[in-house]
C-alpha cells in the first residue's frame, strides 16, 4: 500500500519492463518503484506474479469533479499512502553488505541448527540468534524496515496467546510454561520485519546461494548411504564428538538407523537434526533451482540426495511442488530437468534405497507408523483432548501441554509430530490458532512474486516439519519467503484512525 500511485497517474514501460528513467524512482515523487524482480521477468516467458502498478480511467468514463479529487488527497494524506521515510540512497558497498549478512545468516539457519547456546535449562538455538543479528546488523545499514501490517498481526496474535495462556491457568491447568510462550514469540518476532525495496533483488542471488549450500549437503548425504552400503564406511556421527554435549541440541532423532538389526544409518549430512530434515531441505532447494532454472545436473544431484535419507516428507513436498508448478509455471519445467529427473529415478531405482523408498508409501493408513504420527495421529488426538473440555475449544489446555497430556513420546506413547495449527488449537484454543495462522500466511504469500515457493514453503511447515517452536525451520521460512515482502507502512489501525477523523471532522459532531 505504500507505492499506490495517486489517482489519475499514467505509466509508460519500456519493453523490458523497466519504467523510463533508469531502475526505479523514489516513492515519495510520486514515480513508479523499482522492479527488483527482472531476473523473472522474460516477457511472456516470465515466472513473477503479475502485478499492476498503474491504473488508468478510460477517455470515455466520466471524469471526476475537483472536489472529489480534492476529497481523495485528503483522504490519502490522512492514511499516509506515501512511504513515512524516504529511502536511502543506494550504495555498492550497502548492496555487498546486505548479500553478505543474508548470505551468513542463510548458513547459519541451515548448517548450526544442531548447534545451541547453553542458557541454563533454557538452551538458545544458532539459528534463532542469527536472526536476530541480521535484524540488528541489517537495521543499521537500512536494510529491512518494520511492516505494519505484519506488526498489528503479530501483536493481535500475541495478545491472543497470552490472553489464552493466562485463562488456561485460571480454568485450574497445571501445565502451563511459560518458557513456551516466550519461546513462542522471540521465534516469530523477526517475521515482522521486510527487507527495504532497494535490496529486494537480492533475492535472486541468495536463492542461488541455498542451493549451493544444498548441493554440498546432498554430495555428503550421498556419500554417507553409499559408503555405508559399499561397507567401506561405519557411520559416525563426528560433530557429536567433536562439539560438547550441552552445545548440542537434544531429543532428535539425528542417527536413525534402519531397523534394530540393520546398522544402515540414514543420511543426515552431519549437521542436520534428522534425516526428514534434510530430504525437505533438499526439496525445497530442489524447487528453488527449477524456479531460477539452474543447471540440469544440479536438481539430478539434490534428487538423488534426497534419496540417500530414505525419508518420504521430501517427496511429498516435491511432488505436490512440481504439480503445482506444472499449473502455474510450466515454462519452468525444461526439457533437461525431465531427462535428469528420469536418469536421477534410475540410478535410485538401481539402488537398495527404491525398496525402502516404496516401502513406505502406505505408511499413513499403518498405525504406529513416522507417515501416521505425522499425518494422522495428531489430528485426532488434538481432537480428542479438546472435546474432553470444552473450554480447551477457547483457551487451550495451557503452553507446552500437547507433548505433556496428549499420547506422546515423553509420556510413553508414540513421537507424534504435533504440526503448527493442531499444537496451536490444543495449547491455546481456536480463537489464538486462526490469529496466529492468518498472521503465517499473509506474511509468507505476501514474501518475493514468485509462484510456488511460498506454497511449497507453507507445506513444510504447516505439514512436514512440526516446526511452530523449530527455530531453524522458522528462519529459514522467512528468509526465503516472508522478509521479501514489502514493507508495508499503512495498517489496519492507520485506516480505523482516518474515519474516527473523518467522523469527528463532520459538521454536527460532538
Amino acid at each position: 500500500m505504500s507505492d499506490t500511485p495517486r489517482y489519475g497517474a499514467t505509466a509508460t514501460r519500456t519493453p523490458g519492463g523497466t519504467p523510463p528513467g533508469g531502475t526505479g524512482s523514489s516513492p515519495m515523487s510520486g514515480g513508479t518503484p523499482r522492479q527488483p524482480w527482472t531476473a523473472f521477468d522474460e516477457g511472456r516467458e516470465g515466472m513473477a506474479r503479475k502485478v499492476r502498478q498503474r491504473w488508468r480511467r478510460p477517455a470515455t468514463a466520466p471524469q471526476p469533479t475537483l472536489e472529489a479529487l480534492a476529497a481523495y488527497d485528503e483522504r490519502s494524506d490522512r492514511l499516509r499512502l506515501e512511504e513515512g521515510m524516504p529511502q536511502r540512497s543506494e550504495k555498492p558497498v550497502d548492496r555487498a553488505y546486505m548479500l553478505r549478512l543474508l548470505k551468513i545468516t542463510l548458513f547459519f539457519c541451515v548448517v548450526g541448527q544442531r548447534i545451541a547456546l547453553p542458557l541454563g535449562a533454557f538452551p538458545i538455538s544458532l539459528p534463532l540468534v542469527a536472526t536476530y543479528a541480521f535484524v540488528l546488523f541489517a537495521r543499521l545499514k537500512g536494510g529491512v524496515r518494520y511492516n505494519r501490517v505484519r506488526s498489528e498481526l503479530f501483536i493481535g496474535s500475541a495478545g491472543a496467546v497470552m490472553l489464552a495462556s493466562f485463562l488456561a491457568s485460571l480454568f485450574g491447568s497445571n501445565s502451563v510454561s511459560v518458557n513456551s510462550v516466550i519461546l513462542l514469540l522471540m521465534i516469530y518476532l523477526p517475521w515482522v520485519f521486510c527487507i527495504s525495496n532497494q535490496f529486494r533483488d537480492l533475492f535472486v542471488p541468495l536463492a542461488r546461494f541455498y542451493t549451493r549450500i544444498m548441493l554440498v549437503c546432498a554430495a555428503i548425504g550421498v556419500f554417507q548411504l553409499g559408503s555405508q552400503y559399499a561397507g567401506v564406511w561405519v557411520y559416525t556421527d563426528y560433530l557429536k564428538q567433536f562439539v560438547p554435549a550441552n552445545f548440542l541440541v537434544q531429543n532428535y532423532n539425528t542417527s536413525y538407523q534402519l531397523a534394530w538389526n540393520d546398522p544402515t544409518t540414514k543420511a543426515n549430512a552431519f549437521v542436520f537434526l534428522e534425516p526428514s530434515f534434510l530430504c525437505q531441505y533438499l526439496a525445497l532447494a530442489l524447487v528453488i533451482a527449477l524456479l531460477i532454472r539452474a543447471p540440469a545436473w544440479q536438481p539430478a544431484l539434490l534428487g538423488i540426495g534426497m534419496a540417500s535419507t530414505l525419508s518420504g516428507t521430501g517427496i511429498i513436498l516435491l511432488v505436490i511442488s512440481v504439480a503445482l508448478m506444472v499449473v502455474v509455471a510450466p515454462n519452468r519445467i525444461r526439457p533437461a530437468y525431465v531427462l535428469a529427473g528420469a536418469l536421477g529415478l534410475a540410478i535410485v531405482f538401481a539402488t537398495p534405497a527404491a525398496d525402502i523408498l516404496l516401502s513406505r508409501r502406505d505408511e499413513t493408513s499403518q498405525q504406529g507408523s513416522s507417515g501416521y504420527i505425522r499425518f494422522v495421529q495428531p489430528y485426532t488426538e488434538v481432537a480428542n483432548g479438546l472435546s474432553d473440555h470444552v473450554e480447551r475449544l477457547f483457551v487451550g489446555a495451557g503452553p507446552g501441554s500437547a507433548d505433556r497430556l496428549l499420547t506422546s513420546f515423553r509420556s510413553g506413547g508414540d513421537a507424534v509430530v504435533y504440526t503448527i495449527a493442531p499444537k496451536l488449537a490444543f495449547e491455546y484454543g481456536l480463537v489464538a490458532m486462526v490469529i496466529f495462522v492468518a498472521f503465517l500466511m499473509v506474511s509468507v504469500y505476501r514474501g518475493p512474486p514468485v509462484p510456488v515457493l511460498p506454497t511449497a514453503m507453507l507445506i513444510m511447515i504447516f505439514f512436514l516439519s512440526g516446526s511452530l517452536l523449530q527455530p531453524h525451520t522458522v528462519a529459514l521460512a522467512w528468509l526465503l519467503t516472508s522478509v521479501w515482502g514489502p514493507p508495508v507502512t499503512v495498517g489496519v489501525s492507520d485506516a480505523l484512525a482516518a474515519v474516527v477523523r473523518r467522523r469527528n471532522s463532520e459538521p454536527g459532531a460532538g
